[in-house]
Parts: structure tokens; sequence; C-alpha cells
């Protein structure tokens, strides 16, 4: 299913999701979230969903943190004769380890993931990981009897030289060139003493730089000379072996890259189904009905955003939303006072139907139905375009033209202001004959207007219905209130007598509304 994803502010869920994930890779799928191509993955993902809720609802979430991201490596562990470092390979174990985690969670609740065979750690790789890694994420010392025997030597001549250099320290001949506390230092693998920058000059050895701001110089010994040289050659001995275990280690790792990248499509789809249901429980949302049949049924429903923002107490009303789209009148006509909430009522039809085709749930207080839609299309805003060119009107002409390519009996669409931009008896004329032609093609919809002869339109043709925004005349504002079954008035000079605009000037302008009423006449 395709939607004008943009229009409908979709990435605010996106960024939610995100927030809500505990991996790279879910991140990186709730980023990049977009309708099912299908009913039927919709489905899978929406029973995904539910049993995260059950998760989440029996405080069962697991607890994972600093989950690494190990694609890159799995690419470069792909190319022969690759090497992955130690720390690569540590991560693969944590991964490996996250996936035991989740199928234990999975075991439990069958419906997060359908696939539980891949949330899996390769036997083979997994004892040669142990056998390799230690559990700071570095290369064993003892991972061959090579690299064991090299290390043995490595530590016997670096105490010896520690102790050659302490025996140095301590010496009348070099009595009060370093502090009580000093001891040896490393230089890379070279060992080195901080000397006093007073009797540098008197220590025979090699300079190799200073500490404490200068007050000391690094200097290593002629007579550690000899021994260091002893340890770069063994440590580069050491370097050499431990190129050719990791990239044996490396080779392993490609003969399961597959279910390597299996287990993180498996990580990828169970923390986006879990942040998925940490939303549903925010909302106190419900799984919608998918449905084969092009409808749309939503009962006591709420925009997920302005809900976030009741609960948030940024705003301090918030009223539920039911429509029930299908049957014989596919196409729903609303009219009403500006500020009233027709646009709110478009987008929030079409974010739901959007959510539902992720698989999500819906933000309800009681049933939704969602039909087999494949394709969302959206008219909200001021369409005008200095870059292109584009006039308001043109700007919704370009929009009918992708309707009239693309619309079918699975479009929903979604038009603010139909008709409007040019001259209004003109601007009716091609909404009523747009609005038939969409009648013809048995699209789905709702369209909202200011324009009068619409208002009669929709009475006079059985596939339209009629609905308004209620206005309350008492406290001249809106409630935000659909209605069905009739139009409403737009009450321009209401409103903008109540936001500011002086009165002598309305009285004004209502002279003038009866002089244009009575031409009509």
């Amino acid at each position: 299913m395709q939607s004008d994803l943009k229009a409908l502010e979709f990435d605010a869920i996106r960024r939610i999701l995100e927030r809500l994930t505990f991996s790279p890779y879910g991140a990186d799928a709730a980023r990049n979230l977009e309708p099912a191509p299908n009913l039927a993955i919709a489905r899978q993902m929406q029973a995904a969903v539910t049993a995260a809720r059950q998760v989440v609802d029996a405080y069962l979430m697991p607890r994972l943190q600093n989950i690494p991201d190990i694609r890159a490596a799995l690419r470069q562990a792909n190319q022969t004769g690759a090497a992955l470092p130690a720390s690569a390979l540590h991560n693969l174990r944590i991964i490996m380890q996250t996936g035991l985690t989740l199928r234990d969670l999975v075991a439990n609740h069958p419906d997060l993931y359908s696939a539980i065979h891949t949330l899996k750690a390769p036997a083979s790789l997994v004892e040669v990981l142990d056998k390799t890694i230690n559990p700071a994420g570095r290369l064993r010392e003892d991972a061959t009897p090579e690299l064991d025997a090299l290390h043995q030597q490595f530590h016997q001549v670096q105490t010896g030289l520690e102790a050659q250099l302490k025996a140095l320290m301590i010496s009348p001949e070099y009595a009060g060139y370093f502090d009580e506390h000093s001891r040896v230092q490393w230089h890379g693998t070279r060992a080195v003493l901080a000397v006093r920058a007073a009797h540098a000059d008197k220590l025979k050895g090699v300079r190799r730089g200073s500490s404490g701001g200068g007050r000391d110089i690094l200097i290593e010994p002629i007579e550690a000379v000899a021994h260091n040289n002893r340890l770069e050659a063994l440590n580069g001995q050491i370097e050499g072996q431990n190129q050719i275990v990791l990239r044996a280690v490396t080779d392993i790792v490609r003969e399961h890259l597959n279910d390597l990248n299996q287990l993180v499509d498996a990580i990828t789809w169970v923390d986006l189904a879990l942040a998925a249901g940490q939303f549903s429980a925010a909302l106190n949302a419900v799984p919608p009905l998918l449905v084969e049949e092009a409808r749309v049924v939503l009962q006591q429903a709420y925009h997920p955003q302005l809900l976030l923002q009741f609960q948030e107490k940024n705003i301090s009303r918030l009223v539920p939303l039911s429509i029930d789209l299908g049957g014989k009148q596919s196409m729903m006509v609303i009219t009403g006072p500006n500020t009233g909430g027709k646009t709110v009522v478009l987008k929030t039809v079409g974010l739901l139907v959007t959510m539902a085709h992720c698989g999500l749930h819906l933000p309800a207080e009681g049933n939704c139905i969602i039909g087999n839609f494949n394709r969302v299309i959206v008219d909200v805003g001021d369409k005008q375009s200095l870059h292109n060119h584009l006039s308001t009107f043109a700007g919704h002409v370009e929009v009918l033209k992708r309707l009239l390519e693309e619309a079918d009996e699975h479009t929903l669409v979604l038009m603010d202001e139909l008709g409007t931009g040019t001259d209004p008896e003109e601007g009716a004329s091609l909404a009523m004959a747009v609005l038939d032609e969409l009648a013809r093609r048995k699209v789905h919809g709702i369209v909202t207007t200011h324009l009068t002869p619409l208002k009669v339109f929709a009475d006079q043709h059985e596939y339209l219905s009629n609905a308004s925004m209620r206005f309350d005349y008492a406290t001249l504002s809106p409630t935000y209130q659909l209605e069905f079954g009739q139009a409403g008035a737009s009450l321009g000079l209401i409103i903008a007598e109540k936001n500011g605009l002086p009165s002598a000037l309305i009285n004004h302008a209502r002279a003038y509304l009866q002089t244009i009423q009575a031409g009509r006449a």
C-alpha cells in the first residue's frame, strides 16, 4: 500500500517508535517504516504487535541495552581473506546472546515472530569465539599454542626489564633523580622512566617525550634498549599471529553469514514489534480488523499526536472521531466553520488507515475496521509553490491529475477544500465532476469544502453523504464533533468577529452578504 506519508505527518509516528527500540536495527526499521506491501504481511505484523502488547502489559519486556551494530562487520566478513577485529567478533557474540534472549521470549509469545528457528547462535561459531575472544572483547593470549608461547616470552622479558629498571631507580648513582612514587612507564611497548627535567641530561638513554606538563622527561635508559628491542620484536610476532587467528575465525564467521543475517532480521522484527507494543500501551490502542473490502470504520478514535498531547496536558480537550465509509455511501463531504476540525478529521482518518496497514494498533475506544486500500492520496494544505511557479489552484490541479491517473476502488482519497483557489462556481463545477468520476471508479474518501453548491450536490447523490462540524452558537466556538446527515455553515463572519475583527466591519460585511444572497434569489 502506498500512502502520502508526508502530508499525514507520518514521520512523527516513526520518531516515537524509533525512541522505543532497543537496537540500531529496530531504530532503522522504525525510521523507514511504511505500509506493508499486502494485507497478509500487515496482519502478520499486527499479530506481532498484539503479542508485544501482551509482553508489555505483563511487564516482561527484556532488558537489552547497548546492542552493537554488526552489519558492517558481516559485509566485511563476506570478503575472502578478511580479518575482523576482536571487538567486532565480540559484538557478534553479543548479538547471538541477544538472539537467544529473544528466543526465550518468542517461545512464550509465538505470534511475536513466526521464524523462531532463526533466533539462534550457531554452536560451532560460539565455541570458536569463546576460545579466542575474552569477556572484555580482546583476543585471548592463549587463543593458540603459538600465541600462548609468544605471550609467555613477552611477559618474561617484560617482568625482567621492569625489575631491572626499578633497581636502577633506587640505586645510589641515580638517587634524587625520581619522585618517590615514580614507576616504570610504557611508551608503546618500550619501557621508559620519568626523570625530573633538571636531571634528564645525567641519565644515559633515548628521550621519548615528556609528562607532567614538561616537568618530567621520559627517557629510555641505555640499559633497557636491548630488552625493549626484544619486546618490540615479540610484539610484532604476536601481532602477526593475531592476524592469522582473526583471519581464521573470520573464515568461520563467513560460513555462518546466512544464519547471522537471518538473526539480524529476526532481531529487527522483534525490536520493532516490541516498540509498537509499547506505543500501543501508551495510547491504550486496539488492533483494527483488517478486511479485504474497501472500508473504513472508526469508533471513537483519536489522532495519536493529539492523544499524546492530551495525556501530557498540553491540550485541555480531546474529541473522539467516529466515522463509517463503506457500502453505497463511499464518499463523504464535510462542511462547517473554519477552525472547526475538518482538516483534523482528514488527517486522523488517513493516518489511522496508514498505521493499520503498517500493522500498528489504533487509539480508539471502540472497534475499528480498516479495508484493503492500495493507496491513500491526500491533498491537505496550500499547494502554492514559488519554486515550481504553481498557484494554489494549480497545485490542487496537480493532485487531481494524479488522482485521475491512479485512483481505483481500493483507493482512499482525502481532499481538503475541494474546488477552491478559483472562481467559486467554476471550482464547484469541477469538484462535482471529480466526485462523479470518483464514484464511477468506486473510490472511497472524504472531501471538505466551503462551497455551497457542493453541499446541495451531496444531498442529491446517493454515493455521497453530508457531514458537518458542529458549532456551539451559545459560546460561538467549535465543538470539533462530526455530525452526519446535514451540511454545515462556514460561519466565516462569526468566527472573524470572535477572533477580533471590529464589529462595525463585520456588520458592514453582513450587509454585503445579504445583498449577494438577494441577487441569487
